[in-house]
């Protein structure tokens, strides 16, 4: 999609002093309020429609985009005091990413926000739904977005330990068109994954199509698959070997 974005010096003057004061009073805000252990923490709304947001932006989307992100970051700011992720609602905080990307679909932050800052707390249920905002921006643009479904695939591995999870999104890396250039080894977590499941045969089969479908021309990428295939092939024969 090709978009077109005003420069900010050719918004009006007015706006370009109203951007100005507003970050001005952002920052003086976290830098020179003195807590208050009194005040009443106020939780995360949902996001205005799309439209209010367009309308707003006065033809500079990606601007509003980096405002509106701002202030979500600083929600959990609150009477001068930093509060823990899990205190937000997430199902809010999602419509927010999600709502972010629309405004500005060529920036990766989002889902960087979901996968490296909310994602870390000890709350499993909004992990997940951190995992569901990097899956549905991967599904939008997998070209922008692989990096961020290997950390989805690494969270619902290590954090959760749910491997059927893991595995799921590790199949919608491997399945991303080849026109899409990543390192081999995004590609191949599905082998990883399947292997540490003890799915044993699936892995082999997989990798075994793989080699002979004459998609793999990369030297390093071929002799990876050959050797987690000669070490899963000694395994399913009891050998107990190891390739090196």
């Amino acid at each position: 999609m090709n978009v077109r974005e005003r420069p900010f010096s050719s918004l009006p003057r007015a706006v370009q002093v109203a951007f100005v004061l507003w970050l001005a009073l952002q920052l003086g805000y976290m830098t020179f309020y003195r807590a208050d252990p009194s005040a009443r923490f106020e939780t995360l709304d949902k996001p205005a429609d799309d439209a209010v947001y367009r309308v707003a932006a006065l033809g500079s989307e990606r601007l509003l985009s980096y405002l509106l992100t701002l202030e979500l970051q600083l929600h959990d700011a609150q009477s001068g005091v930093h509060l823990p992720y899990s205190r937000l609602n997430f199902e809010h905080l999602k419509q927010w990413l999600l709502a972010l990307h629309r405004l500005n679909p060529l920036s990766d932050y989002p889902a960087f926000l979901a996968s490296r800052v909310y994602s870390q707390n000890p709350d499993d249920s909004k992990v997940r739904i951190m995992i569901d905002v990097i899956d549905e921006l991967f599904a939008r643009d997998a070209r922008r977005h692989w990096r961020r479904m290997t950390e989805a695939v690494l969270l619902a591995k290590h954090r959760l330990g749910d491997l059927p999870l893991a595995l799921e999104l590790a199949r919608k890396l491997s399945r991303m068109p080849r026109e899409i250039e990543t390192p081999y080894w995004a590609r191949d977590m599905e082998i990883i994954v399947l292997d540490e499941m003890n799915e044993k045969e699936s892995a082999r089969m997989l990798i075994s199509s793989l080699l002979q479908s004459g998609e793999i021309s990369d030297a390093d990428e071929r002799r990876f698959l050959e050797q987690r295939l000669l070490k899963i092939q000694q395994e399913l024969s009891g050998t107990g070997q190891i390739a090196e």
